[in-house]
């Protein structure tokens, strides 16, 4: 499952000054001890699962067991999750999606606005927000994660000076040594309002951004997966199904897939087939005098 042709694969961004945190559940009610594991749900930094993980009890009955995984962009694979939210520079697919070998399936949620992260007693902090057009003006500070399709940074001197992380971009940012450009909500998430400050980028209707994803392995595609999957798509309880229905409707696809492909063979060997003439009237029967009849000139009448 994909959401995007390109094959190019998203770095990972390690988030080093945040130790990684235990996992967490959700609030539901208490599974009895003869109850299913809780799914696990793996989060980036600045992906806030709280209201999918209240959807997923309302459907489900279950609690789901929050992962929060301490990087940025793409996912550590130190923290084992039944599926994983992760974030992508514009463009790119999570690690494990590509083909034509996958072993990642990669559903794309949404694309996150951007926002620019300026010193906090900079003269732009005052603003409410800022034209793309108008970031000519503003030094951007270069660092990996900085996408190519965005306004270009200003070059390093000597290259070892560059940031390798977003929040050494950001400590840079606090000392005045110019801006960066960072989804909302994961500058949100790592600024410090006593050091940055967050001005919105209006005017990227053109502009790549950045995507949210979920992505799980192909081998754990079971129906319990594909349930919480269809949660993330937006289903409700209402709308979403159980884990037998959704068994039972990813074999109804899959026997629907071989019927269409049967069909469209059967189209093509028919075009494939010259068309047989079509048959007429037999000869001096009354059908083919009507057809005579039908074919003469009209008769004129004098004037």
């Amino acid at each position: 499952m994909s959401d995007n042709p390109t094959a190019a694969v998203d770095p990972v961004d390690p988030v080093d000054p945040v130790p990684q945190t235990e996992p967490t559940r959700a609030p539901a009610a208490a599974v009895g001890a003869a109850g299913p594991a809780p799914l696990r749900l793996g989060f980036a930094r600045g992906i806030a699962p709280s209201t999918w993980a209240q959807r997923w009890e309302v459907v489900s009955g279950n609690a789901l067991e929050l992962a929060p995984v301490n990087v940025a962009y793409g996912r550590s694979d130190t923290i084992e999750c039944d599926v994983m939210l992760e974030r992508t520079l514009p463009g790119l697919r999570p690690a494990g999606s590509e083909t034509p070998n996958p072993t990642r399936h990669a559903l794309r949620l949404y694309l996150e606005s951007v926002t620019l992260v300026v010193p906090a007693e900079h003269d732009l902090a005052k603003l409410d927000a800022i034209a793309l057009t108008e970031l000519d003006s503003v030094p951007l500070i270069a660092h990996p994660f900085h996408p190519a399709e965005w306004p270009a940074p200003v070059p390093w001197n000597d290259p070892t000076w560059t940031p390798q992380s977003v929040p050494a971009a950001l400590e840079l940012v606090a000392t005045g040594a110019g801006a960066i450009m960072l989804p909302t909500l994961l500058a949100r998430h790592l600024t410090d309002k006593r050091k940055h400050s967050l001005v919105p980028v209006t005017g990227v209707d053109d502009l790549p951004l950045t995507s949210v994803w979920a992505t799980w392995d192909i081998d754990r595609d079971a129906a319990d997966v594909q349930q919480l999957v269809g949660v993330l798509r937006g289903r409700t309880a209402r709308s979403s199904r159980t884990p037998d229905e959704a068994a039972a409707e990813a074999a109804r696809r899959a026997a629907e897939t071989k019927a269409q492909r049967a069909a469209r063979k059967k189209a093509a060997q028919a075009a494939q087939q010259p068309q047989s003439k079509k048959a007429g009237p037999k000869p001096g029967s009354r059908g083919a005098q009507l057809a005579a009849t039908r074919k003469k000139p009209p008769h004129r009448g004098r004037r």
